[in-house]
């Protein structure tokens, strides 16, 4: 059932076989995957069915060096559903070779293998709502060509990857009812979990102390306990619970918080085709239930060994700048209403501050929408439908092909690093005493690399495939040479803060996700990734976390 723990009298003692803390994709997906169990569960979402003052707050951190990472409070979501509740859809799984140690990426290799995993991506994309676990437009859409543009594909980029596209399922409103219907699970809105007591001897959970306000706490004893609620409040649970552990939780081999990575993102260059009107797979394609679908651009394993860099992807987005050549009133109505309301949700004074940045821009799109609005009012009609009217949402709006200029965006995998990272704040707690979190991210020269090699090989083939021409602005050509990324900005791909392994001395938990040094709390989410893939991190958070519940069924 679901109840609001604020009516939860003070110091009272709860009981219960299983606690997870946490209310997004990965505490969701295990409350679902557990619940058939029979066992008695706790959910502490950290929030309720909207986003507070209070629950923003308490997200609030320090960025080492100033603007290295967007705030801390800027992407995440403290309330019932999480990110779930505004995320785009997009499904992606990991590759294989995102498992495997690869000789050039230091940190690499995960202590499971895909195999591991494949068994719970399928039940993952139902829990998603994105139809079924099939990747490759090869077996997807036979009846097509398998490339994006014909003739493209070679033995270092192929384009027959496809990315899955949920509803987007908004977790809280899609699983409520089974939740609040299961007699052994209790979802306790409001509950924010403060602390991880454990036992004297060290080596067990002993309770999580939680609180919906400063002064009103209770206790939740467990036999096990699952935290959930983000990379980066992972480790800061973990790091913060020092009473017994001086370190903090699992972290005897100062790994806690350390790895932190996310993706590197962006559009660089503008392919210009011969014909865009043949042979050309550009817009989302429907698959047989009607889950929308689109081809990327991989670098392949070998391309990847052979350049040594890690593993990436494109595919033909938009530009974000109104100056540019698109000159489309759709493109640029959905580019303003992306950025105001993008904005509004992360308060109104993040969003005076978007619109003081961005106000050239805004006033350049204004303008195209004022002139060319009336001519493209339909197809503004039929986008606003298939945009906020149906069940199942089209993912973006793309510009027309007829303007044959499509910008290549670019998404790479961050590389394991052991000094990017996040510590707690010595100089800073919130309301319930927690110190808050210090991120301090860092990339390598191979994230550098890794984006300036793919621009560069796609404009290569390209080109000497005869398909067309790849033009870089001198502008995209200074940020590509920029060994750092400006205002880098992790859009919630928050990932390895508590790195899976088979060895304490190499990560905290272990193949089945238990943290090594304590016999019962496990930890789901991001935070085991031991590398970031260039993937999404969604679908293989849910696979995960099913497969977690699965594992703590059989420990039944």
């Amino acid at each position: 059932m679901i109840e609001d723990a604020r009516k939860i009298p003070a110091q009272s003692i709860l009981e219960a076989d299983l606690c997870i803390v946490g209310g997004g994709a990965a505490a969701i997906a295990v409350a679902m995957g557990y619940k058939e169990s029979g066992r008695s569960v706790i959910l502490l979402p950290g929030g309720g069915q909207n986003q507070t003052a209070l629950g923003l707050d308490l997200y609030r951190g320090k960025v080492d060096p100033q603007g290295s990472h967007e705030p801390l409070e800027e992407n995440r979501l403290r309330m019932w559903g999480g990110t779930t509740t505004v995320w785009g859809g997009r499904c992606v799984p990991f590759d294989p070779i995102d498992f495997e140690p690869r000789s050039w990426l230091p940190g690499s290799g995960w202590p499971i293998g895909v195999s591991d995993v494949q068994p719970y991506l399928e039940p993952a994309c139902i829990l998603a709502e994105a139809g079924h676990a099939s990747f490759d437009s090869r077996n997807v859409f036979p009846n097509t060509q398998a490339e994006i543009i014909d003739g493209f594909d070679n033995r270092d980029l192929v384009s027959w990857p496809l990315e899955r596209w949920s509803v987007p399922t908004d977790f809280c409103k899609r699983y409520r009812k089974d939740l609040d219907e299961a007699p052994n699970v209790r979802v306790l809105l409001h509950a924010h979990a403060i602390h991880l007591q454990l036992a004297e001897d060290g080596h067990t959970i002993a309770y999580v102390d939680a609180a919906c306000s400063p002064g009103q706490a209770f206790r939740v004893k467990a036999r096990r306990t699952v935290i959930a609620c983000g990379a980066l409040e992972n480790a800061r649970l973990l790091l913060a619970a020092r009473d017994v552990s001086p370190s903090g939780i699992g972290n005897d081999n100062d790994l806690v918080g350390r790895y932190y990575q996310s993706h590197r993102f962006g559009v660089c260059g503008q392919a210009v085709l011969k014909d865009p009107d043949k042979g050309f797979i550009y817009e989302f394609e429907k698959d047989g239930e009607g889950v929308y679908c689109r081809r990327r651009f991989w670098l392949t394993p070998g391309a990847q060994e052979q350049q040594r860099v890690c593993n990436v992807v494109g595919f033909f987005f938009r530009t974000v700048s109104a100056g540019a050549e698109h000159r489309n009133a759709m493109v640029s109505t959905v580019l303003v209403i992306k950025t105001l309301l993008g904005g509004a949700r992360k308060g109104p004074r993040r969003l005076i501050q978007i619109i003081r940045a961005q106000r050239r821009e805004l006033l350049q799109h204004a303008g195209i929408i004022l002139k060319d609005g009336p001519s493209v009012f339909g197809q503004l009609a039929a986008v606003a439908y298939t945009r906020c009217f149906q069940k199942r949402r089209l993912p973006t709006v793309l510009p027309p092909r007829k303007v044959n200029r499509f910008p290549l965006f670019y998404q790479t995998e961050h590389a394991p690093n052991r000094e990017s990272r996040v510590v707690l704040d010595p100089n800073s707690v919130d309301e319930f005493g927690m110190p808050r979190l210090e991120v301090q991210i860092r990339f390598s020269e191979i994230d550098h690399c890794t984006c300036s090699t793919f621009i560069h090989l796609f404009k290569q083939r390209l080109e000497e495939a005869n398909l067309g021409t790849f033009e870089i602005s001198e502008q995209e050509q200074q940020l590509l040479n920029r060994p750092e990324p400006g205002n880098f900005n992790s859009n919630s791909h928050n990932i390895g803060t508590t790195r899976m392994s088979d060895k304490p001395d190499q990560g905290v938990v272990d193949t089945n996700c238990r943290v090594h040094s304590v016999g019962n709390l496990y930890i789901a989410g991001s935070s085991v990734f031991p590398t970031s893939s260039h993937a999404n991190p969604t679908l293989m958070i849910i696979a995960l976390a099913l497969r977690l519940a699965a594992h703590l069924k059989q420990l039944d």
